[in-house]
């Protein structure tokens, strides 16, 4: 009886130690926050000649569906100058054109709020946006603010100019609970128009609920299995 007993209790031991060395390896392998890419995005289009501007500052290259040589065109489905790696390193005026195929991605008169898909649910902890700074200069300035938005969740940055006029990045740390499959990006401008060329991400992946319990099922079987054979190897022993 009293065999079956301590049985019973080395069961639930290796089953508890199972389940939460199923935790600790799912928390170990997500543990670190690293770039992740979206599949696509969606938002309005830039602004151009018909809007004011010197030249056009579409999103040209977009991959998805939307007129592209469209002043504030929607753009769905797709990706574009905010995720093709291109940095923009000289002010608007230096490297846009009229064919609208320049690095920069501008906004006037509206704060467009873009929306970035991802293939998987993800903890975001990081964005890195870069964009413009020339201080007004052909009334183009550095954004005014960002809001990130995960899951419901939302949070504001105020942006801080520094001197001169050359591109900067901005990079926002998010809090905790940032959770989820699509990221909002929400671009506060002065009353100028603002210009964005790259926008990158970091994120560590959330592993499904059903992962971790198979995970912790497979671990239990392998370590039960072992304690059953050791107590059978026991048992064949005299008392």
């Amino acid at each position: 009886m009293n065999r079956l007993f301590a049985r019973r209790l080395t069961f639930r031991h290796l089953l508890c130690r199972a389940t939460a060395s199923a935790l600790l390896a799912l928390s170990s392998a997500a543990a670190l926050a690293a770039p992740v890419s979206p599949t696509s995005y969606d938002m309005p289009n830039g602004y151009g000649t018909a809007s004011g501007g010197s030249f056009n500052y579409w999103d040209r290259g977009y991959s998805g569906s939307g007129n592209t040589q469209l002043d504030f065109a929607p753009l769905s489905g797709g990706l574009g100058d905010l995720t093709d790696g291109v940095i923009a390193t000289e002010r608007w005026d230096r490297v846009e054109n009229l064919e609208g195929t320049g690095p920069y991605v501008g906004w006037s008169a509206m704060d467009p709020v873009i929306t970035f898909y991802f293939g998987e649910t993800l903890a975001f902890s990081q964005l890195t946006i870069w964009h413009d700074d020339a201080n007004g200069y052909g009334n183009v300035a550095t954004p005014r603010g960002f809001i990130v938005t995960v899951g419901g969740q939302s949070q504001s940055f105020d942006i801080i100019d520094p001197a001169g006029d050359a591109p900067f990045a901005s990079v926002l740390n998010l809090g905790p609970g940032f959770v989820g499959s699509s990221l909002q990006l929400q671009v506060l401008r002065y009353d100028t128009a603002t210009m964005l060329s790259e926008v990158a991400f970091e994120a560590q992946p959330v592993p499904e609920p059903a992962s971790a319990v198979l995970l912790g099922l497979g671990l239990a079987v392998v370590l039960l299995a072992g304690a059953r054979s050791r107590t059978r190897s026991g048992d064949a022993l005299p008392s």
